[in-house]
């Protein structure tokens, strides 16, 4: 000490130092951060693989987390009482999902290269005549907060649009806690080269979710606005949305073609939801100016 206090501006780090490391320290009953980061990447891929089973297989569904629990030797009670803890510090919690996000993407694109090496095939170019023109990331973790809620994104369209082209916004849903999260709503906006527009939105479910698109402007496309937005159930409740495996297709296809692709929705789409889905023209030209009054969210 004494040796210290001949450096009192050292001392007075070491001291801000350790006071800093006690406000940052998890309580040892909550899963670490590296461990945690490793849990929910399993997690995750195995709510995706449970999402894809039908209704009559809850059993497998169940055993997928169970082996995930098993493996990181940990409770789902432990589980769950770790995500209450980190749902209420978000900052680290939003560092998790940053390194998840690079695990994913990095996973992504080598099992593409994979793909393309097995089948002897190349990514299919921009010009194309279905092409996933998604260039953002492709998982985004939206919370209650008002500013990691929302994903905006948009784009400009180029020569390679036609008039009448079909768009597809695809995107996994997985609400953490799984009862009662809250809800997650998709949206594409598009405007035409004479200022008019047309957009969709829907609320959507767990599990893969299309959102399909069919403009009947014959007006060139000029710009294409969409969001995700995430909603809890209640304003003071601790619950997010994994929005994954996020895709945004464009289809060049001829019009007797163009209702055959509608048939294509994920199996998890009810035919219900086509009237929700639809929006009035009056509605989105309000609903425009608030979109684009909003920032993307930045990580």
């Amino acid at each position: 000490m004494k040796r210290l206090m001949k450096y009192p501006y050292l001392t007075l780090v070491l001291l801000a130092g350790g006071m800093f490391a006690c406000g940052k320290k998890i309580p040892s009953d909550i899963i670490q951060p590296e461990a945690m980061e490793n849990l929910l990447y399993d997690y995750h891929l195995a709510s995706t693989l449970g999402n894809n089973l039908s209704g009559s297989e809850t059993q497998k569904r169940k055993a997928y987390y169970d082996y995930v629990f098993q493996k990181h030797q940990v409770t789902e009670a432990e589980f769950d009482s770790s995500m209450v803890w980190y749902t209420r510090h978000t900052e680290e919690l939003s560092q998790i999902y940053e390194n998840l996000q690079k695990r994913y993407e990095a996973a992504e694109k080598l099992a593409r290269k994979q793909v393309d090496r097995q089948s002897g095939q190349i990514s299919v170019s921009q010009s194309g005549d279905t092409v996933d023109i998604w260039r953002d990331r492709s998982i985004y973790w939206l919370t209650n907060s008002p500013l990691t809620n929302k994903a905006v994104f948009n784009f400009k369209a180029d020569t390679t649009f036609r008039p009448k082209d079909i768009l597809v916004l695809e995107a996994d849903f997985n609400f953490m806690p799984a009862q009662n999260a809250g809800k997650a709503v998709m949206g594409l906006n598009l405007i035409f080269k004479n200022d008019s527009l047309q957009g969709l939105t829907r609320v959507v479910r767990p599990g893969k979710q299309r959102l399909y698109f069919k403009p009947d402007s014959a007006f060139e496309f000029k710009e294409i606005i969409g969001f995700i937005y995430y909603e809890p159930t209640e304003p003071e409740q601790h619950g997010h949305v994994l929005a994954s495996d996020i895709h945004l297709y464009r289809y060049h296809v001829k019009e007797e073609a163009a209702d055959s692709l509608a048939v294509q929705k994920n199996d998890s789409l009810k035919a219900d939801s086509a009237k929700a889905d639809t929006v009035a023209l009056d509605s989105v030209s309000k609903r425009l100016k608030r979109v684009k009054d909003l920032k993307p969210v930045k990580r």
